[in-house]
């Protein structure tokens, strides 16, 4: 039997075969690019949503900031803030809503009765029924007391506090030990230090001072050094003023020094022995630099921002070559609400200083708001 050797119908299997590989090939990269463009819809659908949660935040902050400067002769209340919201506790308009952070639709709370609120919500923007993005924010109002246009021409003027107080206690130098008592480590007026102040070892040495402190760090018998303060373990310092030290500070190197103010602060251009999260100071108001400072850790070495745990709610200014303070980008840290909480629970926290028309309410609203999307 002869083998069948014709090649009649190959050439039309072969295209066949061509035909159905580039069906397939082109039906994928169709495929492909129809699923690249549903991404990409998706993905500008979703920055859309994120712009109008945004849109939301901005929005309220403006009802916000219009109900704080309504309300500078008035007491602001947690009440006084949800009632932004209206009756069914959501500011709607667009393609946003915005509500309270709390599962009950409670958006404010007061962290320090009558000085202080808190208050958080969350603005979900929608752009269809699968696209949602959601951005959480939280503001701080604070009660600075005293008139308001007063008030603003203090925020407009860069006053350093190194004017000694010229009324108050004056002490040549003050050394306190846990065994001090409250009377003597308790202060209702301003405290003047002509020399140093020093904290003996022991646990717990706690210092008040409910109005302004002021540490000249004048040399004297029993401070040769020169300096304003001489620290040791466990030594807690709560000011309801303005804190000034024009000299060298020592921590101690050792742990729990904590220092509160809540006004301003004036930090000299040498403090030695810091030691990691250890030593902690907290100021509410703003911070004064001199032109050239440099701090020290326990271990000799020039202290970086890790190392210097200094929280600031207000600015910092710094001393420049003409002997005038401006301000600088923060090279510390800010005072957020886990640091607030932190520095009211102290042994040593104590409330902000009454001015003398500190009866009157002004409330602000902090500059820095903690924004967090989700």
């Amino acid at each position: 039997m002869k083998a069948v050797r014709s090649e009649k119908g190959y050439a039309l299997l072969m295209v066949l075969m061509l035909v159905l590989l580039f069906t397939v090939l082109g039906m994928g990269l169709l495929a492909m690019n129809m699923n690249a463009a549903k991404q990409f819809n998706k993905k500008e659908e979703q920055v859309q949503a994120r712009h109008q949660a945004e849109m939301g935040v901005i929005h309220y902050e403006a009802v916000l900031k219009d109900k704080i400067a309504s309300s500078t002769s008035n007491v602001l209340t947690c009440n006084d803030v949800e009632a932004l919201l209206g009756s069914n506790k959501k500011l709607e308009k667009g393609m946003y809503n915005v509500v309270g952070v709390e599962a009950s639709g409670a958006s404010c709370k007061e962290i320090e009765a009558g000085k202080t609120l808190e208050i958080s919500i969350k603005s979900l923007g929608t752009v269809n029924v699968d696209t949602q993005k959601e951005v959480i924010a939280k503001f701080y109002a604070n009660n600075i007391g005293g008139d308001l246009e007063q008030a603003e021409e203090s925020t407009n003027t860069i006053q350093p506090p190194l004017e000694e107080p010229g009324s108050g206690k004056k002490v040549d130098s003050l050394s306190l030990t846990k065994h001090s008592g409250t009377e003597a480590s308790t202060f209702s007026d301003n405290l003047t230090i002509k020399s140093v102040l020093s904290t003996g070892t022991g646990f717990e040495t706690v210092l008040k001072a409910k109005k302004h402190l002021f540490i000249n760090g004048i040399i004297m018998p029993g401070n040769v050094a020169g300096q304003s303060m001489n620290l040791n373990n466990h030594t807690c310092i709560g000011v309801g003023g303005n804190f000034t030290a024009l000299t060298q500070i020592d921590w101690g190197g050792q742990s729990s020094i904590e220092l509160l103010v809540r006004k301003d602060a004036y930090l000299p251009s040498d403090i030695i022995n810091w030691k990691d999260d250890k030593t902690k100071v907290f100021v509410f108001g703003n911070l004064y630099l001199p032109q050239n400072y440099k701090y020290i850790t326990h271990n000799k070495k020039v202290a970086e921002k890790s190392d210097v745990h200094i929280y600031i709610g207000g600015k910092v200014y710094q001393e420049n070559n003409l002997k005038k303070y401006t301000e600088i980008v923060n090279p510390f840290h800010s005072l957020k609400t886990t640091q607030m909480r932190q520095a009211y629970s102290l042994s040593c926290t104590i409330p902000e200083m009454l001015e003398e028309n500190g009866d009157i309410p002004n409330w602000m609203l902090q500059d820095n708001i903690d924004i967090s999307y989700q």
